[in-house]
C-alpha cells in the first residue's frame, strides 16, 4: 500500500472524527480511505481503465479495419454534441 500525504482543512477533521464518534469507522486512516474509494467508484464506474481497449482498435485500425462503424441518420459529431448540452 502506497502513502498519500493528504491536508485536510479543520472542518474536515471534525466531520470525520463524528463519523468516528458515531463508530462509523474504527479511525480517521479507515475512513478516508472508504469515503475515497466511494468517490472513485462514482466518478469512474466500472470504466476505471479503457486504455488496452484503446489500444487493441488503434491496432485494429492500423490494419486497414474499421472496428466501429455507426449508422445513424445525424452525423456522429451531432450525437455527440447532443450529449454535452
Amino acid at each position: 500500500m502506497t502513502v498519500v500525504p493528504v491536508r485536510l482543512d479543520d472542518d474536515e477533521v471534525r466531520k470525520l472524527n463524528i463519523l468516528l464518534k458515531r463508530g462509523a469507522y474504527r479511525s480517521r486512516n479507515e475512513a478516508i480511505r472508504a469515503i475515497l474509494a466511494e468517490g472513485l467508484k462514482e466518478r469512474l464506474g466500472q470504466d476505471e481503465d479503457v486504455t488496452p481497449l484503446v489500444n487493441k482498435l488503434l491496432a485494429l485500425r492500423k490494419t486497414g479495419k474499421n472496428p466501429v462503424s455507426f449508422k445513424t441518420a445525424r452525423s456522429i459529431l451531432e450525437i455527440v454534441a447532443e450529449g454535452r448540452k
